[in-house]
């Protein structure tokens, strides 16, 4: 695959195309297999180190590794460290674009705790009466043990939908909502007017995504900027250098015994199922619960990609000089 040809070791390729299938298994194809085309680049071989630690926390030095990578191990330092004190948080520093939070998060979860992560950045995303984008997307994402294959999970941008989203709606031939963005002017796009042949020139040009849920999502958007952000120096707002992330890990059994913490979670998800479902629903459903149905439709059906990001990934393993033939004939 990636090893040698884009000078990762094959631990580090293995980490990157399963944060990337596990995303679009999980429907999540903005931060999926599309994004493959983004780690073939020559990169140098990772130094990361712990620059600051003490029981509970640690600071993370990317030392070039690629995003997934680095955080991955951020969340792994997180894991061990709750597992001894009860709570541990790991902050990432010149760090690279992680692409799907949940994939951290249910780390966590898998080992019986509560999974957080969150991550700051570029200047994306005006604040909440402005036009200028000072903050990033800046996701989150909150796993829970359930005791079942159905974990809660949280995921998503504090924007009303990430920038990746932006394009793979471009990408399907679907037009952009109104209310997603504005231009420079804080006008808000009309139908028509954005394509994949400008929406680069309408980043450039300081076009912006809205923060979601108007206010309130704006102060959690400013919130994580903060944390991913001032946290571990690596800049906030037009000052931001790379993607800062903050990955934490709860062990739930040095608050409460795990069985009696996830009876509590099932008692609760066992209300929330039994809610009479409104006029214009089918059905009530829990943070996550879509994601996990589209898990089990693609392990069984495949992952559906659209032929331009198709040819981008037959292009990228011809320029790793890998049988392009093989791979075309192998998806068919």
């Amino acid at each position: 695959m990636m090893v040698g040809a884009s000078g990762v070791s094959r631990e580090e390729a293995e980490v990157i195309v399963d944060v990337l299938v596990t995303g679009s298994l999980r429907g999540i194809d903005s931060h999926g297999v599309r994004a493959f085309t983004r780690f073939v680049d020559k990169h140098p071989r990772s130094t990361m180190k712990l620059l600051k630690e003490t029981s509970a926390t640690g600071v993370l030095d990317a030392g070039g590794a690629w995003g997934p990578v680095s955080a991955r191990k951020a969340m792994e330092i997180a894991i061990e460290k709750a597992r001894k004190h009860g709570i541990g948080s790991c902050i990432v520093v010149n760090g690279e674009w992680i692409a799907n939070l949940s994939y951290y998060s249910m780390m966590a979860q898998r080992n019986e705790m509560i999974g957080i992560a969150v991550a700051r950045e570029g200047p994306i995303c005006a604040p909440w009466g402005g036009t200028k984008p000072v903050t990033g997307t800046n996701p989150m994402s909150i796993a829970i043990p359930s005791g079942s294959e159905l974990p809660i999970v949280l995921d998503f941008a504090t924007t009303i939908v990430s920038q990746g989203q932006v394009k793979t709606r471009l990408l399907e031939g679907k037009e952009i909502p109104r209310d997603w963005l504005i231009n420079r002017r804080g006008e808000p796009i009309e139908e028509g007017e954005l394509t994949l042949d400008n929406l680069d020139d309408f980043w450039k040009g300081g076009g912006a995504l809205l923060p979601f849920g108007t206010y309130k999502g704006y102060g959690i958007n400013l919130v994580i900027d903060i944390l991913g952000g001032a946290l571990n120096l690596s800049g906030t707002g037009s000052r931001a250098k790379g993607q800062g992330v903050l990955m934490t890990a709860l062990n739930v059994d040095a608050f409460v015994p795990v069985k009696e913490f996830i009876a509590e979670v099932n008692r609760l998800v066992r209300e929330i199922k039994s809610s009479p479902v409104r006029r214009g629903f089918t059905e009530v459903l829990l943070p996550g619960e879509m994601e996990h149905r589209v898990m089990q439709k693609r392990k069984k059906d495949g992952i559906p990609i659209d032929d331009i990001s198709w040819q981008n990934i037959v292009n990228a393993c011809s320029k790793l000089r890998l049988d392009t033939n093989s791979v075309v004939s192998q998806s068919t």
